[in-house]
């Protein structure tokens, strides 16, 4: 059985409950929700780069 990667990303997504229905959510809603998932992403990031960090150095620390 093949899988489509972007089946993978959808999956994925509705692990975490996304896509959210943002059918009934009013233009004050949206921007809050907008806001919170931006902030979301910062704090993604800040995590990605730090355990890539620690990674990178317990590369470093086994390579040598």
């Amino acid at each position: 059985m093949v899988v489509n990667e972007d089946d993978l990303v959808t999956a994925k997504a509705k692990e975490f409950g996304l896509p959210r229905n943002l059918e009934g959510m009013s233009v004050d809603s949206l921007h809050a929700y907008r806001t919170a998932l931006e902030q979301e992403i910062a704090n993604v990031e800040y995590a990605l780069s730090h355990r890539e960090g620690v990674l990178a150095g317990a590369q470093a620390l086994f390579k040598s």
